[in-house]
């Protein structure tokens, strides 16, 4: 790769891309009436655009410094987790959707990945409970979308 062009953002392009063609087997519907397919595919459309822009992007300072030191990439506990645990949370997620339901399951995908930034209790638990609220309200409530309602019979 050229130097200044971060390889990484091409896997973000790709599942981008995916994403988007996979939900186009879906019915799409419009803004007024979102069919299954519409936020997979504005989500792909999403990763397609970050993705395109993270090509651009240099390497974060740390990992360029280590490629100069030692001639390869830094493969460092920290950054191993970096990058698995959250995935791991997100498979956790996807799993426990429909059987927990949107906002618990949402709930607590969020706080689990906003503790790994921020070790206290409160701030994360507040972060989630808002992002959790205000996309119920934004979707379920104003666009009118279908969630999973789960074992709670809540949300959705």
């Amino acid at each position: 790769m050229g130097k200044g062009i971060n390889p990484s953002g091409f896997l973000w392009v790709a599942l981008g891309i995916f994403l988007c063609i996979g939900s186009l087997s879906l019915r799409l519907g419009d803004f007024q009436r979102p069919g299954p397919g519409f936020m997979p595919f504005l989500s792909g459309l999403a990763m397609l655009i970050l993705g395109s822009i993270s090509i651009f992007i240099k390497a974060p300072q740390e990992l360029v410094k280590t490629e100069k030191i030692t001639g390869r990439r830094a493969l460092s506990r920290k950054n191993i987790q970096s990058f698995w645990v959250p995935l791991s949370l997100l498979f956790a997620y996807i799993m426990l959707l429909e059987p927990l339901g949107f906002l618990p399951a949402t709930f607590l995908f969020l706080f689990s990945l906003f503790k790994l930034k921020d070790k206290r209790l409160l701030v994360p638990l507040i972060f989630s409970a808002v992002v959790v609220l205000v996309s119920y309200l934004f979707f379920s409530v104003w666009l009118k979308a279908q969630f999973p309602k789960g074992i709670f019979k809540i949300g959705g």
